[in-house]
C-alpha cells in the first residue's frame, strides 16, 4: 500500500506508536446537518484499501475522508476541499 494514499497515511499513524487520541478523521456525512463528521482515530477503526470500518459496524468509503487532524489542526486534506 502506498504511503501517499489516505489508507497509507492512516496506517502509518496507526502503527507509529503515537497516541491515537490526538488524531481524528473528517468525513463527508450525508446525515449530519453540517455535512461533515469528525471521528476520533482512537475509535476501533479498521483501515482497508477502499474503506474504513468503525467499531466493526459502520462502513465509510475511503473517498469520503476529506481531512486528518492532529490535536485539532489539519495535517492532511484532499486537494478538492
Amino acid at each position: 500500500m502506498k504511503n501517499n494514499t489516505i489508507a497509507g497515511i492512516l496506517n502509518k499513524i496507526k502503527w507509529s506508536g503515537e497516541d491515537l487520541r490526538s488524531y481524528a478523521i473528517v468525513v463527508v456525512d450525508r446525515v449530519s446537518p453540517t455535512g461533515i463528521k469528525e471521528i476520533p482515530l482512537s475509535n476501533n477503526i479498521a483501515i482497508k484499501k477502499d474503506r474504513l470500518v468503525v467499531n466493526e459496524k459502520v462502513v465509510i468509503p475511503i473517498h469520503r475522508v476529506v481531512a486528518v487532524k492532529k490535536d485539532g489542526e489539519v495535517i492532511w486534506s484532499r486537494k478538492t476541499v
